[in-house]
């Protein structure tokens, strides 16, 4: 997906079209998916990982509003974000 993106950045660079791209790499983000685990050891696991580190979708918007309300003229082209507790 990282290659993909960069291409597609350099891409529209290089027919002027202004297209900007982001790539967000989340850690640890209390999400619904956490829910759609089957496997009930994996989802176990997963729950008291997420219960001791995981933040708050909110924080993945705020990077998102972050990359979008740059100037025209600026890509943010990749952001990690994770809690701080969380050894990634």
């Amino acid at each position: 997906m990282r290659d993909f993106m960069e291409v597609l950045r350099m891409e529209s660079a290089m027919e002027g079209t202004n297209i900007r791209t982001a790539t967000i790499y989340p850690a640890a983000i209390n999400t619904e998916l956490l829910h759609t685990i089957s496997d009930k050891g994996t989802a176990e696991g997963m729950a008291a990982l997420y219960e001791q580190v995981g933040i708050t979708p909110d924080r993945i918007a705020s990077v998102v509003a972050f990359a979008i309300e740059q100037p025209a003229d600026t890509n943010v082209s990749e952001l990690t974000v994770g809690p701080t507790v969380q050894a990634w």
